[in-house]
């Protein structure tokens, strides 16, 4: 697989917020990470650099080939990044009245020669696109989420709603924190779009798509931040894209 990605500041914000990583760790196996940092004047743009920076570190230290490369010990590995770098954004935050309440989401996917591993913190997003489909692969941690679960409003409804930027879970935020986790096995041809809230504020799942069928690597990667950036912008956008 090729893996492509890209931060923009969009047209409104002052700094950009938001960071990503992505590594190659052999042939058959690479993982990446996307992260929207929140809190204060620059307490985001800490937040997510550490999440990113503890994960990757961790991660590039790891041993990947079996038995640690077991699909069981790759679910271990994935929520322990994340964890610990919970742990180490809220430990900072303790430390500096500065950076009080800041946090960040998270999506890291680990992609192995058989398997998608997702774990996710937040409301930034992972999708699939297998045969001309999509499917979203994460579920947002958010409040509108919460009242389309229970049936208060429904997903037209939530892109309009005055709460739809407050998340419910973060990293940082507290000294623990709930990752989710999940895995599907893999097929040929398929391909992984992990995006922050500045993309699917403005583009939903169905638009996302017909960018993915027109374009390729790095021009959907820079399409679908222009699409974002020509509705508005209004928020910092990062696209990451891993495709055969």
């Amino acid at each position: 697989m090729q893996v492509f990605g890209k931060s923009d500041i969009g047209l409104k914000r002052k700094s950009n917020q938001d960071c990503f990583y992505y590594a190659k760790v052999n042939e058959n196996t690479l993982w990446a990470i996307v992260c929207d940092g929140m809190g204060g004047v620059n307490g985001g743009d800490v937040a997510s650099n550490l999440a990113v920076k503890s994960i990757k570190d961790l991660l590039n230290n790891e041993n990947w080939e079996e038995p640690s490369g077991t699909q069981s010990n790759i679910k271990k590995m994935l929520k322990n990044a994340l964890k610990k770098a919970n742990l180490e954004i809220f430990t900072n935050a303790q430390d500096s009245k500065d950076l009080a309440g800041m946090g960040t989401t998270a999506v890291l996917v680990a992609v192995t020669e058989d398997k998608i591993h997702v774990a996710h913190v937040g409301d930034s997003r992972a999708y699939l696109v297998r045969q001309g489909k999509i499917k979203q692969l994460t579920i947002d941690h958010s409040m509108v989420q919460e009242m389309i679960d229970e049936g208060e409003i429904t997903h037209e409804e939530a892109k309009m709603h005055p709460n739809k930027n407050i998340i419910t879970r973060a990293l940082g935020i507290s000294k623990d924190v709930d990752v989710d986790y999940s895995m599907k096995t893999k097929k040929p041809g398929d391909s992984i779009i992990i995006c922050t809230d500045g993309l699917t504020n403005y583009l939903d799942q169905k638009e996302i798509l017909e960018y993915f069928k027109s374009e390729k690597g790095e021009a959907l990667v820079d399409g679908l931040i222009s699409a974002a950036n020509e509705r508005g912008g209004a928020d910092n956008i990062t696209v990451v894209t891993l495709c055969e």
